[in-house]
């Protein structure tokens, strides 16, 4: 075990292994974690599509807010996998420059983004040399990347980080300009490029003391907000997954799905604009984007644990195992629907 701590600006963590240098030839490819991993079965399986894409290299997390516990998780149970596993947790714009920091970001073979805070990211990584080096390993040394809740939530072109209070979707759909919607950005930071146009949200299932309501609204008000503020004139897009889903996409910008295999907890959403614009889209006034109930197109895919169905991310139209919906609202939350295409 390896650590190097700079106070106030970094603390690493080699959990095991050494760093292998030039070593292994990774494949690349992106997975995409719906934000409650741990006990939900087909984990297992996207673990391993992720790691075997790393060719026994280098493996490290990334994240804010002090070391966790994923790099030792994967030196436990997925030893024969990697070289080395470690984490390096970034929390000041120093961090985000420092010399050390972007060798040890340089160095990995596979990058994966922990949960937290996708505003902390924002805050300290963005337009730093962190962001620079994020960068080159997706698109020069071409490595797999992976991310969970915040670090899914930054790694589409558009993405949601707010400062404060996140919106809910009564928020959004009663309200498209409400005062928690104004952190949303058209992003210059992480580039994937079979995430162009795209914006991801995690946790759309979850329901509890915290969170009221669920997600699928919000992901739906946030792609009207983008929509009308490019002028109904790019397409936008999203994935939304619910917190047992894994959405693997190989370097040919196909999509499976992981999960648990049972009826609910474990869908990935493929949403679209139609090309109509919201009918209402106004400060302090509902949501209305219902286009006779076709405002975006969605393909539904639940996942097992074996991986399922198969999304094309190159046109976003080719798929199978799943189903295609209506995302729609006649005004506001409570017109808020989703039907199934032919319905």
């Amino acid at each position: 075990m390896s650590r190097a701590y700079n106070r106030d600006k970094f603390d690493y963590l080699r959990e095991c292994g050494r760093i292998n240098y030039n070593s292994s030839r990774p494949t690349p490819g992106v997975l995409l974690i719906g934000g409650a991993e741990g006990s939900k079965s087909g984990e297992d399986s996207a673990t391993r599509w992720f790691l075997e894409r790393i060719d026994g290299g280098n493996y490290l997390v990334l994240r804010s807010g002090g070391i966790g516990s994923q790099a030792d998780w994967i030196c436990d149970y997925y030893r024969d996998f990697v070289g080395s596993s470690a984490e390096i947790s970034i929390d000041s714009r120093d961090a985000a420059n420092d010399p050390d920091v972007i060798d040890y970001i340089r160095d990995a073979d596979g990058l994966f983004i922990a949960g937290g805070d996708q505003n902390d990211y924002e805050d300290y990584w963005e337009g730093s040399d962190v962001e620079d080096a994020i960068n080159y390993l997706i698109n020069q040394k071409r490595i797999p990347i992976a991310g969970t809740s915040a670090g899914m939530a930054i790694l589409g072109e558009y993405y949601y980080a707010p400062a404060h209070q996140g919106v809910i979707s009564s928020e959004i759909l009663d309200n498209p300009f409400h005062h928690n919607t104004k952190d949303i950005y058209h992003s210059d930071f992480i580039q994937v490029p079979i995430l162009k146009n795209v914006i991801t949200d995690t946790h759309l299932d979850r329901i509890n003391r915290n969170h009221p309501e669920a997600r699928y609204g919000r992901i739906f008000g946030l792609m009207a907000r983008i929509f009308d503020k490019n002028y109904n004139q790019v397409p936008v897009y999203g994935i939304g997954l619910e917190e047992g889903a894994f959405v693997a996409i190989d370097e040919n910008g196909i999509a499976e799905v992981f999960g648990n295999g049972t009826k609910e907890g474990q869908d990935a959403y493929f949403l679209q604009t139609t090309g109509v614009p919201p009918e209402q889209i106004e400060q302090d006034y509902p949501l209305i984007w219902d286009c006779q109930g076709r405002a975006v197109e969605v393909y539904r895919i639940s996942g097992t644990p074996e991986g399922s169905g198969y999304f094309d991310l190159n046109n976003w139209s080719t798929a199978s195992g799943g189903m295609w919906e209506y995302w729609y609202t006649t005004g506001g939350y409570s017109g808020f629907n989703r039907r199934l295409v032919g319905y």
